[in-house]
């Protein structure tokens, strides 16, 4: 460690004492928030409270334990540093005058740094180093995976044991890494909700009137919704093969959660799959993760085929970390389905999550981005910012968001729209024209098709799907199609300019859009 010569060292041992100080005060401040919280959950239940404890949890506790650390790592260096300063003092005979004192933006909590002999600031940066932190507040992928990186593999494996909460959702940290914090963490929420469900019931048994006056039916049915949420993402991890939890995030109404079927970080191939509308962590994720599970497995198959001896791997992500509309009072509200303020919100999230994987990885993956219905949407409005995928496939989509393909964050011909026949939400037209009538998208086909691979001269025969809901089921025409775009093959796709007459009536009139 570098020492700060001819420091004062009375200052040195002033300025370290006084951050000790407020060391302690942040402390003492967290224990008394602590202790508020606990006393909060004893009188208050339902999803304000939840809420407030997961920003606590997640956010306010861990910023308060950062920063008094690392005001205590900068009091022990200041010592270290008088300490020094007073040994070097002795030896020569000299002693140092006041030094005047700065600080700088990039010095963790402010570490003061000696101004330069001639009295102005030094250029230098600070000479004290403080040692690795919290991650950065609200860091993007691109910082977030460097905070990662600067840290020994030590320190990563102690910061994914004492606080899973700051990797799991962390955009840019490899995604083993947010697995381990989120397998952990499941443990966590579910012993927390479990506590939650037990004081509801004992509240409601014991009251004459049950919720009748409070609002403890609607939280205890909230609460068994989260852990049924739970229930379907441990389910899921359970199966056969490898699968990552990406993203766990209980703090909105509806459990949020992205499982991987293949590894992240390493995998040749990405597909992050959007769905839309209904679609949630407890009553989909299953299916959808299946439906991913025969992606994948399909797009290895489609990899092996154009390249018999190469050994070409693919990951698929089920990413429901938004809040996709649904039936019922959704219908009334601001996340209606009439109403593209979730998309919004969901393409506010999904584009960080997009940029972490590159951000994560050591070398590019291609990546695929998949959108199904109000999926498809949202996924349109992500493409809008640069997020680095290489290839979209929109189906079933009642719009895009855009009426103009050029305006995709996507290489050129790259832009795939599948839409089966007596599909009518494929030809509503309205977040953005009927992407069928939209110029730069290739037109891929849901109908039977023969498929004679151009190496082997095999024969292949996959069935055709119809209406909304069809679109990856295993053997089919439009399965086929993303397959070869998730592997990284779309000149491979089965093409069909043919349009139906839900399309000729979706036709955009001219001067109705721009």
């Amino acid at each position: 460690m570098n020492e700060l010569l001819g420091a004062n060292t009375d200052t040195l041992d002033r300025v370290a004492e006084s951050l000790g100080l407020d060391a302690r005060r942040l402390q003492d401040i967290g224990t008394r928030a602590q202790q508020v919280v606990a006393e909060m959950q004893a009188v208050w239940d339902g999803p304000d409270l939840w809420h407030l404890i997961q920003q606590w949890e997640q956010e306010g506790l861990p910023q308060l334990a950062s920063a008094s650390t690392s005001l205590d790592t900068c009091a022990s260096q200041l010592r270290a540093q008088s300490s020094a300063q007073s040994g070097a003092s002795s030896c020569d005979g000299s002693s140092s005058g006041p030094v005047l004192m700065w600080l700088t933006p990039g010095a963790a909590l402010g570490i003061p740094v000696p101004a330069s002999p001639g009295g102005g600031s030094s250029a230098e940066p600070p000479i004290l180093t403080p040692t690795a932190g919290s991650p950065p507040g609200h860091g993007s992928p691109g910082e977030n995976a460097r905070w990662w990186k600067s840290l020994s593999v030590r320190e990563q494996r102690s910061d994914i044991k004492e606080h899973p909460e700051w990797i799991g959702n962390r955009d840019g940290v490899p995604f083993a890494a947010r697995d381990q914090a989120n397998r952990a963490l499941l443990g966590v929420d579910r012993d927390r909700l479990v506590a939650q469900q037990g004081r509801l019931n004992a509240r409601l048994s014991g009251s004459w009137f049950g919720g009748t006056f409070t609002n403890d039916d609607a939280a205890l049915a909230h609460v068994k919704d989260k852990l049924a949420s739970l229930e379907a993402i441990e389910q899921t991890l359970a199966r056969d093969g490898d699968r990552q939890l990406l993203v766990l995030d209980l703090s909105q109404e509806r459990a949020q959660a992205a499982i991987a079927r293949g590894n992240v970080d390493s995998a040749d191939n990405v597909a992050v799959f959007v769905p839309g509308m209904t679609q949630t962590v407890n009553d989909s994720m299953k299916d959808d993760d299946h439906a991913m599970d025969q992606l994948q497995h399909r797009a290895e198959l489609e990899n092996k085929r154009a390249n018999p001896a190469g050994n070409s791997t693919t990951a698929t992500v089920t990413w429901i970390g938004y809040q996709a509309p649904q039936w019922g009072l959704d219908l009334l509200g601001e996340n209606s389905v009439a109403e593209d303020h979730a998309a919004q919100v969901g393409a506010a999230q999904l584009v960080p999550f997009l940029r972490g994987i590159g951000a994560a990885r050591d070398h590019d993956a291609h990546l695929s981005l998949l959108g199904h219905s109000y999926g498809s949407t949202t996924a349109g409005l992500a493409l809008r910012q640069n997020t680095g995928v290489d290839d979209v496939v929109f189906f079933g989509s009642p719009g895009i968001g855009t009426n103009d393909v050029k305006d995709l964050s996507v290489p050129g011909s790259h832009v795939s729209y599948i839409e089966a026949r007596w599909d009518p939400v494929g030809d509503l037209g309205y977040f953005g024209i009927d992407p069928s009538h939209m110029e730069g998208i290739e037109h891929a086909s849901a109908r039977a098709s023969t498929v004679v691979d151009p190496m082997t001269g095999e024969i292949r025969h996959f069935a055709e799907v119809t209406g909304h809901g069809s679109y990856l089921a295993d053997d089919s025409t439009s399965q086929y199609n993303l397959s070869v775009v998730v592997a990284g093959l779309p000149n491979r796709r089965v093409l069909d300019g043919g349009e139906g007459v839900g399309d000729v009536l979706s036709w955009p009139i001219p001067g109705t859009y721009s």
